[in-house]
């Protein structure tokens, strides 16, 4: 369990600490009208090419730390919208405040969030991010209450930039979707892309490393990235975490991500491959991706099931597969004897 951060200095020490790892990353300035429930307000805010996002960050006196965020580059004067805030009380316990700073059993402070979206607009609201919003949740020690969170991402991580947009790209198709009246679950064979949204679980409490597992939908996203470089198409449907087609979209392997090596969680990650596999035409390949190799009795045990393995490691702050060279000719032999006649050439 969690516990959060009500100490003001330490409040105080987070929130700086918050706001330096976006304004490393900034990459242009561009004044805007900010829009937020019942008014507007002239701003400049920092946009990020790489992230996708820009933030807008204040202290309000006597009430709050503000962050606002928002995704897609905003044009300079415009009015924009306000796709998620992430605030933090300036000192205390404020459960009016969506952004809380919490800690666990080993002093690892994470940034976490109680559901609170606003936006002004019927049915966007606390209830639709407890029903909709799928990634890391964690009970969290509130001041004597146990509440349940959705936790961000790691103040310290060399990722935690990727962790907070992967989360504003998330709180946005939520949004979309709630307008459009469409369920999140579901996905049509024409949307074939890899939905952030798809990627944890609901709501719910499980055993599990929570740091590690913020990084999930780091290694799924850039994992579609390098099969995508090798002319495979790639989206994932909410069961199975990734899919990967060759150009005539004939399904040819499935991968399940893990970024924890608990025995619990690689029995699971494994059966659930081998379930999620079952009713797919073209009998694909099923690979459980893993940040380092299990021990050589499981991988007898996981040869026998035909599951592959395929490893990735941290460069900075993205996932590599060094491996996957190896697994593209089981994937898609065709893709890679073309790639390698145009090297030829």
């Amino acid at each position: 369990m969690l516990k959060i951060v009500e100490n003001e200095p330490a409040i105080r020490r987070y929130q700086r600490q918050f706001v330096r790892g976006f304004r490393l990353l900034k990459e242009e300035k561009i004044p805007i009208k900010l829009g937020h429930p019942g008014a507007s307000m002239k701003a400049t805010v920092s946009w990020s090419e790489r992230l996708g996002i820009w933030f807008f960050s204040r202290k309000i006196a006597g009430s709050r730390y503000w962050h606002a965020f928002g995704v897609g580059r905003p044009e300079g004067g415009a009015g924009v919208a306000i796709t998620c805030e992430i605030n933090f009380p300036l000192c205390g316990i404020d459960r009016r405040t969506g952004g809380a700073f919490a800690q666990d059993h080993e002093g690892r402070i994470y940034v976490v969030h109680r559901g609170k979206l606003g936006g002004g607009r019927k049915g966007i609201g606390k209830s639709l991010f407890e029903n909709r919003y799928r990634g890391v949740w964690e009970i969290m020690d509130d001041g004597g209450e146990e509440t349940p969170v959705a936790v961000i991402g790691i103040l310290s991580s060399p990722r935690f930039a990727r962790q907070i947009a992967q989360f504003v790209r998330k709180i946005a198709r939520i949004k979309e979707t709630a307008v459009a009246r469409s369920s999140q679950a579901e996905l049509t064979f024409d949307e074939i892309c890899v939905h952030e949204d798809l990627i944890g679980v609901r709501h719910c409490e499980l055993e599990r490393e929570t740091g590690a597992e913020c990084d999930r939908g780091l290694v799924i996203r850039d994992l579609s990235d390098a099969l995508n470089g090798h002319g495979l198409r790639t989206r994932n449907d909410g069961e199975r975490d990734l899919i990967a087609m060759n150009r005539e979209g004939r399904i040819r392997a499935v991968f399940q991500i893990l970024t924890e090596m608990s025995p619990t969680g690689l029995r699971t990650g494994a059966a659930q491959l081998i379930l999620g596999a079952l009713d797919l035409p073209d009998n694909p390949i099923i690979v459980l991706v893993l940040p380092r190799a299990p021990e050589n009795a499981l991988q007898d045990k996981l040869k026998r099931q035909n599951i592959g393995l395929l490893l990735y490691a941290w460069e900075g702050d993205r996932a590599v597969f060094p491996g996957l060279n190896i697994l593209l000719p089981r994937i898609s032999p065709v893709n890679v004897c073309l790639r390698n006649e145009t090297a030829g050439s």
